[in-house]
């Protein structure tokens, strides 16, 4: 039973795989992943149903359309097996007969995160409609995880969520602010917009994490009253940013400040709350307004790049919440630590190959992600194992 169980979720996979292929082609295009139906991109024909076959119709036709002879590339079929043998693998690792339905929100996962990062490998933006519901799936999705599955909770999806793309909100701020020779930026939205992502991260600092949600709904409320940005300059808000987590690890902090711990804490997942909802809340706005455009020109450059010089991309903060609420805040920190690994090799053996200078971080976070759901619980424990703990 689990051996056919496994191969069907394989078949699965594969299926899912070849409409990856579509919205990966599709999407950078501003076209519909549904309609007109799959051609080939050669002699227009459409496709049959025996020529969609994943994989097998790839090597039956020797990876050239059936009709005009032109070459198919290899990366189709590639996707196919690659989503094929990933649903197999958590469809192991997570039997039905042991942790009941856990694997079902692990699997939709697995298959939205694949794609945007495929999408990042191609164009260096991640979808808003992949990562943002891939978020919300992972914290409504932790309600279906069996206790013996390991997986968290859902509110310890919801906080993993807000600490991993806090993390990497904070090292977009502060790294956009230093490739900017701290200069302020230029950004003036409103009624959401990175200013309470500021304010969050330093209430959050000061007080904790309630007090980060409390000020960071506050200057978003201000924004809202006054019809326009209520802010305040960057390096002034991150310098205090600094001083307070200074004064929090010193232990000389003011009696009514919190420890370290609650400092870091509420710093990251105020900030990150708050790029999150923000994030939500202009995606949502740009679905009401019906303008939506393809999200390249006809050059191949992104048509809403501002310009501004940053360290992480905001694409990668959704991306990280989607991870944090999979995993939770430790394994997401596990999996943030195979990313950066594996983004730096990579990295510096491109570089070495002579390729591009430039590597998208979107796919190494989704593989650092999944490694982390294979082996976080082993590397904490085994680091735990050298502290004593």
């Amino acid at each position: 039973m689990s051996v056919a169980w496994i191969a069907l979720v394989a078949v699965l996979g594969a299926l899912i795989g070849s409409f990856a292929n579509v919205v990966v082609y599709r999407w950078p295009r501003g076209e519909s992943v549904v309609t007109p139906r799959s051609r080939c991109p050669s002699c227009g024909r459409t496709l049959a149903p025996i020529d969609l076959v994943p994989v097998l119709s790839w090597l039956a036709l020797r990876g050239r359309c059936r009709t005009c002879g032109a070459p198919i590339a290899p990366r189709y079929a590639r996707v196919e097996a690659f989503f094929a043998v990933g649903f197999g693998v958590l469809a192991w690792a997570y039997p039905v007969e042991l942790h009941g339905a856990s694997v079902v929100p692990l699997l939709a996962l697995f298959a939205m995160l694949t794609t945007a990062a495929l999408i990042d490998l191609d164009t260096f933006l991640l979808p808003d409609a992949l990562t943002l519901p891939a978020a919300l799936v992972g914290v409504a999705g932790a309600a279906l995880y069996a206790r013996s599955s390991g997986l968290p909770t859902v509110a310890e999806a919801l906080v993993g969520a807000a600490v991993a793309s806090g993390v990497l909100v904070l090292i977009n701020r502060i790294g956009g602010l230093v490739l900017r020779r701290f200069a302020d930026t230029e950004e003036r939205l409103w009624p959401f917009s990175l200013d309470a992502v500021n304010v969050a991260a330093l209430a959050g600092a000061v007080g904790g994490w309630r007090i980060a949600l409390a000020a960071g709904a506050a200057q978003v409320l201000a924004s809202t009253v006054a019809r326009r940005p209520v802010r305040a300059p960057e390096p002034l808000l991150y310098a205090l940013w600094l001083l307070v987590l200074v004064l929090a690890a010193s232990g000389i902090f003011l009696g009514w400040g919190v420890g370290v711990v609650e400092s870091a804490a509420g710093t990251v997942i105020g900030a990150g709350a708050f790029a999150f909802l923000g994030a939500a809340w202009w995606w949502g706005a740009e679905i009401a307004s019906g303008k939506r455009t393809a999200p390249l020109d006809e050059a191949g450059a992104p048509e809403d790049d501002d310009g501004e010089p940053v360290a992480m991309g905001f694409g990668d903060v959704k991306l990280a919440a989607a991870l944090g609420a999979m995993l939770g805040w430790d394994g997401f920190l596990v999996g943030l630590l195979f990313a950066v690994v594996l983004g730096a090799v990579v990295g510096v053996a491109q570089r070495a190959l002579g390729g591009s200078r430039f590597v998208p971080f979107g796919p190494f976070l989704v593989v650092g992600g999944f490694l982390a759901l294979a082996f976080a619980d082993a590397l904490v424990g085994w680091y735990l194992g050298l502290l004593g703990v």
